[in-house]
This record gives structure tokens, sequence and C-alpha cells, in this order.
């Protein structure tokens, strides 16, 4: 590992889907035309980064997207890990968040008020989420020989590698809100993990915000 070693972890730009609330997971949709303005801020300010860097982003469309124009600014390749994409939704993907409520109100609910404690079959728990974005943030750690490494992924997982950088459980997913395109920095070194900035939306258009 590079010490000190700073990872930016940025939430992709706006889809439909997110704008009209049909739950996502894995479904692999673009962002919207008025969110590459977005990812352009996003570029903009991060493409001033100490070198050398890495892109790396979640498989998805949505992700890929939104790192694109950082990844073309720097001149380096985008890379993805899977471990990255967004939480598995099983039953509930691409279905309106109305319909889920009326289809599964008690499960619903739990989502709501204690999603740790939710586990409905085909859709993954967010213990396991966390687990794998541990994973993927741990490697991230031990293998870079860069100084920065952008994040580009999705709302769980900043929720996820928030708890991994505080040393905090699943519980706390409903304490953090993300926005898209916000950027949330992790400073890690040989004296452990620290959560410098979150959720920072002041490179976006006033609108945007």
């Amino acid at each position: 590992m590079r010490d000190p070693l700073l990872i930016h972890v940025v939430r992709h730009g706006r889809t439909r889907s997110n704008r009209v609330g049909l739950v996502m997971g894995w479904a692999d949709e673009s962002i919207e035309r008025d969110q590459h303005d977005a990812a352009d801020a996003v570029a903009a300010r991060l493409a001033a980064a100490q070198t050398p860097v890495r892109v790396v982003s979640s498989p998805l469309a949505r992700a890929c997207d939104t790192a694109a124009p950082l990844a073309a600014a720097l001149s380096v390749d985008l890379e993805t890990d899977a471990r990255l994409g967004e939480l598995y939704q099983g039953p509930w993907q691409g279905l309106p968040e109305s319909e889920v409520a009326r289809r599964w109100p008690l499960e619903w609910s739990a989502w709501g008020k204690a999603p740790e404690t939710l586990n409905l079959d085909g859709r993954e728990t967010l213990a396991a989420l966390y687990a794998r974005v541990a994973d993927a943030f741990d490697d991230l750690v031990r293998s870079s020989d860069a100084a920065t490494v952008f994040v580009f992924t999705h709302d769980a997982v900043v929720r996820a590698a928030v708890a991994w950088t505080l040393r905090v459980v699943p519980a706390t997913y409903r304490h953090i809100d993300v926005a898209h395109c916000s950027i949330t920095t992790i400073h890690a070194s040989t004296s452990g993990l620290r959560l410098v900035a979150f959720n920072d939306t002041s490179h976006l258009p006033g609108g945007q915000r």
C-alpha cells in the first residue's frame, strides 16, 4: 500500500429509475442525459489528485458512465470490480417501491426501519453486502500502488464503505444519506482509516445538490 492512500468514493449519477422510484438493484441502466454535466463536475473536482491514480468502478452502466469523464481526464484505464455493484434486490428488482410495499408489507417495513434484519429469499442481506464491500476495500488498501484511488459505485455500497471505515455494523445503514454524484473521502495509512469527507456535493451545479 502507498502510505498514505486517499480513496474517493463517488455515487453514480441519477437514472430514470431513481427519478421515478423503481428498485434498481443490478438493473443495468445509464444515467440520465442531464447527469453527464454532474459527472463532468465530479471529474473537474477530482482531476488534480496526487498521482499515480486508479479509477475503479462497479461494472453497472450508471457507475461506469459517471466514472468515464474522470478516467478520460486522467488518461487511465477504467477498471471494474463486481464487488462494488449495487445491493442485489432479487424479486424486488425493477418494481416500483409502491408495489414492493403493497406485495411485501412486512419486509418493506423492516427495510425502512431495521434493514439489517431483512432476510428475503433471493435478495442480498446487508451483512453479505457489507462483507463483499469490506473485502473489495481491503484489497484496494493492500494491493494499490496508487496514491489516489477513485471508486465509482452505488448508494448501498457507499454506506457500506463508510461502515468499513468507521468499523461499525450494518445497523447504521439508515443513519447515512448518499446523494447522486456525491464524493466521500477515506484516508488510509499504516495508522488506520479515517473518514475525512462525506456526501460532499459542493462541486455540483446548484440545482443538482
